[in-house]
């Protein structure tokens, strides 16, 4: 059986551009097989699935984590591509960078204008004013989406880098609690969606949730690190440390997680010594607002995992917070009970 780690780096590599999961999809379907049952893919390009051996009748639990990453669209061109971003692109992690292009996975580069051309500028330039630069005409077709390249490695202790953290490291994460609950199962009834479309205002999450209908649900995500050097006389205080463990979010772009499952989960972490950190920044979201909104209204809580520049094809993660992570969500599951949503 492949270790998290094993799982982490396949899936970091792995290319799925918000709309086009195929690649990861397939992988996560061949990580998972043997420990779902009803497994399906929707008009989203979800991938669902019910833990085998789950308890008929007992509490209805969805876990989730996003498949998918941002990335660009081919909108024309020939040897020099127009693009559209597809997602949040982060302006200054995407000059000269390495790019993969449709299914073919033609090699590219992302065109800035020259330096001295732009000298003197002071702000970024606009995600569609950018071009791809193929060094040839290659059939690119409009639509197609493109991929950064991001070398996965392994760095100091048990930092790694890599491509698509923010959703591949979720992804591996509930990889690896599907194994320990099938080893274990708990008198729940436990779906697990891993959605499309996230880096697109959470699409795949909604109809995914609409679909399986959980009584309540716990979401894996990432969270961007503040901890680098501060300029001097900045005293505040990071909120997420790679290396701090698992985050869970208190506020964020679209709205704030369901206080019982929050304060769940700050007590029960406490109690048994596992590691958290609380992040409050609104500067972006997770599923967490889509499936609360779905049906008559899901609780759900945001688990989310350290990652230092997480927007870039050279994300940073701790492999010790992915494990507490694993740890923390699968001591909230075993101690889940209807009362703690009727308080």
């Amino acid at each position: 059986m492949p270790t998290l780690r094993e799982n982490l780096k396949r899936l970091s590599e792995a290319i799925g551009v918000s709309g086009e999961e195929r690649e990861v999809r397939q992988l996560l379907r061949e990580l998972t097989q043997d420990h779902l049952e009803d497994v399906a893919v929707d008009v989203m390009g979800n991938l669902t699935g019910r833990l085998k051996g789950g308890q008929a009748g007992g509490l209805r639990v969805l876990l989730g984590a996003p498949m998918d990453e941002v990335g660009l669209m081919v909108s024309g061109g020939e040897t020099f591509l127009n693009v559209l971003p597809v997602g949040r692109l982060d302006m200054r992690y995407v000059a000269a960078a390495r790019v993969l292009i449709g299914a073919q996975k033609t090699a590219g580069v992302v065109l800035f204008v020259p330096i001295h051309k732009s000298y003197g500028q002071n702000s970024l330039p606009e995600p569609k004013s950018i071009l791809v630069d193929t060094g040839g005409k290659n059939g690119a077709k409009v639509g197609e989406r493109i991929a950064f390249v991001g070398n996965y490695a392994e760095l100091g202790g048990d930092v790694v880098r890599g491509k698509a953290f923010q959703g591949r490291a979720a992804c591996a994460v509930l990889v690896a609690l599907i194994e320990s609950l099938a080893a274990a199962p708990l008198p729940l009834d436990i779906y697990v969606a891993f959605t499309a479309q996230a880096r697109i205002y959470g699409r795949g999450a909604t109809v995914a949730a609409n679909r399986l209908k959980p009584q309540v649900a716990f979401l894996l995500d990432g969270s961007e690190c503040d901890d680098l050097p501060r300029a001097e006389g900045d005293t505040q205080a990071p909120m997420v440390r790679l290396g701090g463990g698992a985050v869970l979010r208190a506020a964020e772009e679209m709205g704030i997680p369901d206080q019982r499952l929050f304060a769940y989960a700050r007590s029960l972490a406490e109690a048994r010594g596992l590691p958290y950190q609380i992040d409050f920044s609104e500067a972006y979201g997770t599923e967490n607002a889509n499936i609360s909104l779905t049906q008559a209204g899901v609780p759900t809580l945001s688990l989310s995992i350290p990652v230092r520049y997480m927007s870039s094809p050279n994300g940073l993660v701790s492999l010790t917070d992915l494990e507490n992570t694993q740890r923390l969500l699968r001591e909230l599951l075993a101690a889940l009970t209807p009362s703690i949503l009727e308080s």
